[in-house]
């Protein structure tokens, strides 16, 4: 019997796969792109706001749960191409054209 408790990188692909189409695709696959990358637990990813997230220095800053350590783990470049995409996603009409600059809301 297999004791891994964690996806497999196709495994993984194939989650990321199930993702497109969906009514939220790309809140969809920023977060789970994220859980999968840096070990967020679903209660923490839920938990997480935008002050974690520094896109200009390519960091998140994990607030670790169940007594853990909380962390700051470098950002990759496909991940901080989701969360732009996700900010846009999300931003306001009037408000996008600082979202689509890099610009974090305040």
């Amino acid at each position: 019997m297999n004791d891994r408790k964690h996806l497999s990188g196709r495994e993984f692909e194939r989650l990321l796969e199930a993702v497109k189409g969906s009514r939220n695709e790309i809140r969809d696959r920023c977060l789970v792109l994220l859980m999968f990358r840096h070990g967020l637990r679903v209660s923490e990813a839920c938990g997480s706001v935008l002050e974690q997230v520094d896109v200009e220095s390519r960091v998140l800053h994990d607030a670790r749960l169940k007594g853990s350590l909380s962390t700051t783990h470098p950002l990759r470049g496909d991940e901080i191409r989701a969360i732009k995409a996700w900010l846009v996603e999300r931003a306001p009409e009037g408000s996008r054209q600082g979202l689509r600059a890099g610009v974090l809301p305040q």
